[in-house]
């Protein structure tokens, strides 16, 4: 799984930061900031939780520091909501063409798909708590902030239900509250299904 991440957000990286992909950063000149810009997706950095992860996992399949079981964690939920809430709110929103088709595919759903399968097949088993939930929270929720802070300065949001601009500040709040929730729902799924497979 690793190298299909390492794939796609290397090519993605590469087309949106020298080529012309996204409309909000055509007139961006500056390199660095088609840098920051991409990587300022939720998507990136879900997939990137899930690469870094499965990468430690080839070398050491045991391996089970606490930081790493956070990490862990937060890739498979929010490569989950990722493929939810793209599938469910923005598909229809993306014209894209050429080799991104396919890193978008794989970032989007065939990623958290197989995120999902892993846990199922091998599962958390005596890995999961209730310590471990809750700093698996703070990872989101400082990128949530992040991106408020950085589109009240630069008035550039990665995604249009969280543009503060366009649908106002309450209602980007409201629309981050639903996703919070969600997270804290299929974590809950997940600590319950842990607490089953270790009967």
């Amino acid at each position: 799984m690793f190298f299909l991440v390492f794939f796609s957000i290397t090519t993605e990286s590469y087309t949106f930061i020298y080529g012309d992909v996204h409309p909000l950063i055509l007139n961006e000149k500056s390199y660095l900031n088609r840098f920051i810009y991409y990587y300022s997706y939720f998507t990136i950095q879900s997939n990137l939780a899930v690469g870094i992860t499965s990468l430690i996992l080839l070398f050491k399949s045991d391996y089970s520091k606490k930081w790493f079981r956070i990490l862990q964690l937060d890739g498979i939920i929010c490569t989950t909501i990722t493929c939810i809430v793209y599938n469910i709110v923005l598909r229809h929103d993306h014209k894209l063409k050429g080799i991104i088709i396919l890193t978008n595919e794989a970032l989007h759903v065939i990623i958290p798909f197989l995120s999902a399968l892993y846990w199922i097949l091998y599962g958390f088993v005596q890995k999961l708590d209730k310590k471990i939930a809750v700093f698996a929270i703070f990872p989101p929720l400082i990128y949530i902030i992040y991106i408020f802070i950085r589109g009240h300065f630069t008035d550039i949001y990665p995604y249009p239900f969280l543009d503060a601009n366009k649908i106002g500040l309450q209602q980007a709040v409201l629309n981050t509250c639903g996703i919070i929730l969600l997270f804290l729902f299929l974590e809950f799924i997940l600590l319950y299904m842990d607490k089953k497979l270790k009967k």
